[in-house]
């Protein structure tokens, strides 16, 4: 467990942060993102470990990694609007398409293309396991009342009323303990700002509805926030935050905690102001092990993609992951008497730090929760044994830079440094924790 005073220490330095606000930008700090591009008016896009699946209106195709040429799962006669694609374990896809109301079970294998029902006028789907869905449409027409949440049964086909709720159809994602969540859709068009809800399903709830064949509601769903613009497509991260698409504001949107019993918002993750893009799917992407959650801040895990396009002549992914502060020398090991420096790139802009040093090799990274953050503190172990804690400030860039003289010593000391970071925002972080040896 990281030592006591140094949790107080880390507390006590982001209460003395200002509350200052840092203007939008592009991609919030404390993440990257890179872009691979898709062929032009291709949406429905569904990353695999093996490639990915894109519908062009016509074509609904698998590229997968390293092959020479695309496989063709799907094609229709006349341009088809197409609605999802979700994963049905590694080699099936599930895919709606919302002209017909056909619902596909297709073979990245290329076996041939199954239409296994009809939902009329669906709009989103999740996998409750890789043989049932459960499908968001507006099977009673535009002027229905109502939207529909369906069961499908991916083996049988057979379909089963499971949810109605009032307005327009919405998104639905699903969270690490299997609870479905749906986002409301007002009727009118476009919605008045702010008649947005993302409500939460138990999934005891509803496997119980499918088994006895029942309609729940609004009254037996959770509501988890209000208030929202819009939310065009829902997807969940590795620490149970919800992203949604703000298509009426140009945004990714973030709720935190949204699995939790207090979700609230977040700065929203992407701004997509002046740059001619809109984002339509969302998808994450877990990492296979490790500490790490997708923060700000924080080492590079999972990874939310997020299909970006002009509806024109642009279609791609952005891949968006974490980016931790980077830890430097500007000298070698072992390091001789005299004077050098240790700088921090990536950090927050105009944040504070706490540079943690302690005469000790790494022991490996543990964990801490500090109370007020999203963000764990990740040290290495090292840090909780009699460390030295030295404040610094960002810069702009987020740069920060501190000078050491080095009076040298008659031995070799093995130490751990580790910059701990607090964004104006309200974000924490830590670099990776750097060995030196100091010396003569």
């Amino acid at each position: 467990m990281l030592n006591s005073p140094l949790v107080s220490l880390a507390s006590a330095a982001a209460i003395s942060l200002c509350a200052a606000q840092i203007s939008a930008q592009q991609l919030n700090e404390g993440f990257q993102g890179s872009v691979s591009a898709l062929p032009a008016g291709t949406g429905n896009v569904l990353t695999l470990t093996s490639g990915k699946v894109y519908f062009d209106g016509f074509n609904l195709t698998y590229a997968g990694n390293g092959a020479s040429s695309a496989l063709s799962l799907l094609s229709f006669p006349s341009y088809t609007f197409g609605s999802f694609s979700a994963a049905i374990g590694s080699t099936e896809v599930l895919f709606g398409e919302s002209s017909n109301g056909g619902i596909w079970k297709l073979s990245l294998n290329g076996l041939p293309a199954q239409q296994i029902g009809i939902v009329p006028f669906n709009y989103d789907a999740v996998m409750l396991d890789d043989d049932r869905a459960l499908v968001s449409a507006k099977t009673g027409g535009f002027s229905a009342a109502d939207n529909d949440l369906i069961f499908v049964d991916v083996l049988t086909g057979l379909t089963q009323l499971v949810a109605q709720f009032d307005g327009a159809s919405g998104p639905l994602a699903i969270d690490a303990a299997g609870d479905i969540y749906y986002a409301t859709a007002p009727s009118a068009f476009p919605a008045p700002p702010g008649t947005v809800s993302v409500l939460r399903l138990n999934r005891a709830l509803v496997d119980t509805a499918i088994a006895n064949n029942t309609v729940l509601g609004a009254s037996q769903a959770q509501v988890v926030i209000t208030g929202l613009d819009a939310a065009g497509d829902l997807a969940f991260d590795d620490d149970g935050d919800l992203f949604y698409v703000d298509w009426m504001n140009g945004k990714i949107g973030e709720i935190n905690d949204a699995d939790g019993s207090s979700a609230f918002l977040a700065s929203p993750l992407i701004d997509y102001a002046g740059s001619g893009l809109s984002s339509s799917v969302l998808q994450f992407q877990a990492a296979a092990s490790g500490l790490q959650v997708f923060e700000p801040f924080q080492p590079s895990g999972g990874q939310l993609l997020v299909h970006e396009t002009d509806y024109a002549t642009t279609s791609q992914i952005q891949l968006v992951t974490a980016r931790r502060p980077e830890l430097t020398s500007s000298a070698a090991s072992p390091i001789p008497a005299g004077t050098f420096s240790l700088t921090t790139d990536r950090g927050p802009a105009n944040g504070l730090g706490l540079l943690a040093f302690v005469i000790a090799t790494p022991t490996g990274t543990v964990s801490a929760q500090i109370p007020g953050f999203e963000q764990p503190l990740l040290l290495d172990g090292a840090i909780g044994g009699n460390f030295v804690l030295i404040p610094q400030t960002f810069d702009a860039n987020g740069v920060s830079t501190i000078a050491i003289s080095n009076p040298g010593f008659a031995t070799l000391l093995d130490t751990t440094s580790q910059m701990i970071c607090f964004s104006q925002t309200g974000a924490l972080g830590t670099s990776q924790a750097m060995t030196m040896q100091i010396g003569q």
